[in-house]
């Protein structure tokens, strides 16, 4: 009787430790890499479901947790690996690409959004040689990429894989004479596309993007000429040496650390779109189970 007793009251005691921990220790899958790890975790810290030590920003660990009021345990794995790996998770955060290639884009319950660090940072931009950047073609082309009618149609045709960044009215400026933009990008459906740690084959928009806007920027004698790139150095080698007048196929941080590496003097006249990681169902149907 001794023993039940005590059996009984091991069991109120683990059974009110799970309630005060407030989860039933679901666990969430999250790419291991560290630049979309971080990310995952700042999307989880946005939804209140961990608290992450403060300033870690993009560089978060699952070492920088200091709150888990939700009991969740966190699976780092190989990010191209995670929607395979729903069934045996209650969430994942998964890069939108991969999510799309798997064919569960349309499954995602959460993303970050326009204004969240990840978004600002890792948005992808339109690039040019310094001293370029009010070259009336350019302007042109970075007006009608920000448009609304762009920029909703690019929030309309993606399924939340890409996402604008916002419409911004720009002027179009008057080009008299009929002029050739060359322009270097990724191509579509493939290419490849860098993070910080490794090269990942992942659908690309850029070129689809451009071909979208080709007729609108012929509307005010621009002629684009897309040039598709399948790596990562010659779009921009291509605007340092002059033979592209401008590229979108990479964000900022990437577009930083070439100058850097390289010399080069390349700039951002626009950041168009980004892409980003959300989080999909596996066992576990709903973000419901933490009040969201």
């Amino acid at each position: 009787m001794k023993k039940f007793l005590a059996l009984v009251l091991a069991l109120v005691l683990a059974l009110s430790l799970a309630a005060c921990s407030g989860g039933a220790g679901y666990q969430i899958g999250i790419p291991a890499d560290a630049t979309n790890g971080g990310r995952a975790l700042l999307l989880l810290q946005d939804l209140g479901i961990l608290t992450l030590k403060e300033g870690v920003g993009l560089e978060a660990t699952e070492q920088d947790i200091v709150e888990n009021p939700h009991n969740v345990t966190i699976k780092a794995m190989e990010a191209a690996n995670l929607p395979a790996s729903l069934p045996d998770l209650d969430f994942a955060v998964i890069n939108g690409n991969y999510a799309s290639g798997a064919g569960i884009g349309d499954k995602v319950l959460t993303t970050e959004d326009a204004e969240s660090v990840a978004a600002q940072t890792y948005g992808n931009v339109v690039a040019v040689k310094e001293g370029r950047e009010n070259d009336p073609a350019v302007q042109a082309l970075v007006a009608v990429l920000m448009s609304g009618d762009v920029q909703a149609w690019i929030e309309e045709s993606y399924n939340g894989v890409v996402m604008p960044m916002g419409a911004q009215e720009l002027d179009i400026p008057e080009i008299a004479e009929p002029v050739t933009l060359k322009v270097g990008a990724s191509p579509s459906p493939h290419c490849l596309l860098y993070t910080s740690d490794a090269a990942d084959e992942r659908s690309s928009p850029h070129a689809e993007i451009l071909e979208h806007v080709k007729p609108l920027l012929a509307e005010h004698n621009v002629e684009l000429d897309i040039v598709e790139f399948d790596d990562y150095v010659m779009p921009n080698t291509g605007v340092e040496d002059g033979s592209l007048d401008a590229n979108y196929f990479q964000h900022q941080p990437y577009l930083n650390d070439f100058n850097a590496e390289q010399s080069t003097h390349i700039v951002s006249v626009a950041t168009v779109h980004y892409e980003p990681m959300g989080i999909y169902p596996g066992k576990t149907a709903s973000l419901d189970v933490f009040g969201k």
